[in-house]
């Protein structure tokens, strides 16, 4: 165990759990969090990945520098990113599935030439 104390966190009708962690005596301590994923542990039960305070406020200006060069790089506004990120997708899985129907041609007529001049 990392510490001298097992500190038990019950929060009524929520959840109890034994906790090892840093503890503030008031969530203001904290400051912002940004929470990174959720994972799926079991019924019930889900995973928070997160970071808080100066860690926090890094992940938002690396997300914020992100969206503001894929902006430059695409050409468009931020309130375009998702439908545009949307579109270059929705063109790449066409064009891989019309891609994938070409070769498979491709290969039929080399089959058939080369059957023809046996």
């Amino acid at each position: 165990m990392p510490g001298n104390s097992l500190r038990v966190v019950n929060i009524d009708g929520v959840d109890t759990e034994a906790c090892c962690g840093t503890h503030c005596d008031n969530t203001a301590e904290v400051g912002w969090i940004r929470i990174l994923k959720s994972q799926r542990i079991s019924d019930g039960i889900v995973r928070l990945y997160y970071v808080a305070h100066e860690r926090a406020i890094s992940v938002l200006n690396d997300e914020h520098e992100m969206l503001q060069k894929l902006c430059d790089q695409w050409g468009v506004d931020q309130s375009q990113i998702l439908p545009t990120a949307t579109r270059f997708f929705n063109d790449y899985k066409r064009l891989s599935t019309q891609a994938k129907k070409q070769d498979q041609q491709i290969l039929n007529l080399q089959v058939k030439f080369a059957l023809k001049d046996e």
